[in-house]
């Protein structure tokens, strides 16, 4: 189909193995990459099972690659990030009277597992067999119902 500046771009259906995404976009000038189009993006990973583990680098250069995901998650105590092994534990306090400082407490991470407000979290795994995400999150807030996360990921998706 012939298309203009503008004109919206639908599509749906199964990207790799076990990934299915549905695109809801409008076509843009070329000054936004490769393929001018601009809109969200539904992504859904069947069977996913989230291991923490480097970033492969012949996926670096692997298509399809989504970048600048917005990411905001509110986590339950006891529950993971999604697509991801970490767990928020819940709240602990470090230190005595004034200098006390409220933590998020993680588990199901090689990294630091407390995080303090405004505190960053970076997370790289893999999520099933051709499937890998980074995420870039800060804590926007924590409290007793859980804690919240906000940020960014990348997702690469290999056809293999």
């Amino acid at each position: 189909a012939t298309k203009r500046i503008g004109d919206s771009f639908f599509w749906s259906g199964v990207i790799a193995p076990g990934v299915y995404a549905n695109y809801n976009l409008r076509l843009t000038t070329s000054v936004l990459g490769k393929l001018p189009a601009a809109g969200p993006v539904e992504i859904i990973i069947f069977n996913p099972a989230p291991i923490e583990a480097a970033l492969p680098a012949e996926l670096a250069t692997a298509s399809p690659t989504y970048h600048n995901i917005l990411i905001d998650y509110q986590v339950p105590p006891g529950m993971n990030i999604p697509g991801s092994t970490v767990i928020y534990e819940g709240m602990i306090t470090q230190g005595e009277g004034q200098q006390a400082t409220e933590l998020a407490w993680l588990t199901g991470t090689s990294g630091y597992p407390y995080l303090a407000l405004g505190d960053s979290l970076v997370w790289v795994g893999r999520v099933r067999e051709n499937v890998y995400v980074r995420y870039s999150l800060r804590v926007t807030t924590m409290n007793e119902y859980g804690l919240r996360l906000s940020g960014t990921a990348e997702l690469w998706i290999s056809s293999n």
